[in-house]
C-alpha cells in the first residue's frame, strides 16, 4: 500500500491528497522512522507523537503529521492482511482521517488536521469501525473492556445498531478472542439524561440511550459543543441554529441548562 493509493481509498479531499503526496516526496522518513513505528505501541504513542510533532514544526495545518500517520497506516494495512481482516473494515476504520478533514472544512472553511492525538488508536489497531460504530480495545480499572465511539456520520437506526453490535462481537471473537465477551462501555453526550427534555419520544438518540445503563456523569457541558456545533470557541448566543437540535440545545444552554458527558454500559441484550 502506498500513500497515493491510500488517499484514493479513503476518499481524501483532493486538495489534501495533493499536498500529502508532495510532502511525502520531501520528508526523510529514515530520520523519523522510529517515531512513526512507535505510534503503533499504546505505551509509547503519546511520547513519540509529541516528539514527531516537534520535529515536523512548523506544521500549522497538520499536514506533515498527517502524512506521517498515513505512512504508518500503509504498514498497518499489511497487518490487517496478515490477520485476514477485511479491506472493508480497514477502509471504514481509516476513513477517520478524511471524515475529520471534511468536518473541519465545513466548520472552519479550510482543511486542517488536528486529530493526530487520536489517530494512534487506528494506527495501532486498538480501534476498529464495524458498521455504524467504532470499537476501541482498552484496559480500565485493570480489566479489559471495549469502548464504543460514535462517528459523526453515524445512522442510529435500531437495525444498524443491532448489526454493528452483533458484527463487533463476532469480529473480536475471531480476531481478538481475549476481548470476545468483555463489557462494552461508552462515554458520550448522546447518553446524557438531559436530552430527554430536548428530544421527542422516538428520537434515534433516545432509542440509542435505551441500550445503555448509565454508570456516571462528567461535568463537561463543552463536550457536546464539539459534536453538535463542530466547535466550542463561540459564546452560546452565537451558536448556529441550522438544525432542530442546534436550536433546542442553544436555547437550553442559554437558559442555564447543562448536558453532562455521560458514561454507560451496553446491556447484555440491547434488542
Amino acid at each position: 500500500m502506498q500513500i497515493n493509493e491510500l488517499c484514493h481509498l479513503l476518499e481524501m479531499p483532493k486538495e489534501v491528497h495533493e499536498q500529502v503526496v508532495t510532502i511525502e516526496n520531501v520528508l526523510d522518513f529514515n530520520r523519523i522512522n522510529n517515531e512513526i513505528t512507535q505510534m503503533n505501541n499504546p505505551n509509547t504513542w503519546e511520547k513519540e507523537r509529541e516528539e514527531l510533532t516537534a520535529f515536523l514544526a512548523p506544521d500549522e495545518k497538520g499536514l506533515k503529521i498527517l502524512t506521517c500517520q498515513l505512512h504508518a497506516v500503509c504498514h498497518t494495512y499489511e497487518k490487517y492482511r496478515d490477520m485476514g481482516i477485511s479491506d472493508e473494515v480497514f477502509i471504514q476504520t481509516m476513513k477517520f482521517f478524511s471524515r475529520f478533514l471534511y468536518t473541519y472544512k465545513k466548520t472552519h472553511g479550510e482543511y486542517k488536521y488536528v486529530w493526530a492525538w487520536w489517530a494512534v488508536r487506528q494506527i495501532s489497531m486498538q480501534e476498529f469501525r464495524i458498521g455504524e460504530l467504532e470499537y476501541e480495545m482498552m484496559t480500565k480499572d485493570d480489566k479489559k473492556v471495549i469502548n464504543i465511539h460514535i462517528p459523526s456520520d453515524v445512522n442510529l437506526t435500531s437495525s444498524n445498531l443491532k448489526k454493528s453490535y452483533l458484527d463487533a462481537r463476532e469480529f473480536f471473537e475471531k480476531f481478538f478472542p481475549e476481548y470476545a465477551n468483555v463489557e462494552m462501555i461508552c462515554g458520550s453526550w448522546l447518553l446524557a439524561p438531559a436530552l430527554k427534555s430536548l428530544l421527542l419520544e422516538g428520537s434515534r438518540i433516545l432509542e440509542f440511550q435505551k441500550s445503555f445503563v448509565v454508570t456516571g456523569k462528567e461535568d463537561n457541558t463543552q463536550g457536546i459543543l464539539d459534536w453538535v456545533y463542530g466547535r466550542r470557541d463561540l459564546p452560546f448566543e452565537n451558536l448556529p441554529e441550522e438544525t432542530s437540535l442546534q436550536r433546542k440545545l442553544k436555547k437550553y444552554l442559554l437558559d442555564g441548562g447543562k448536558v453532562d458527558w455521560t458514561n454507560g454500559t451496553l446491556v447484555s441484550n440491547p434488542f
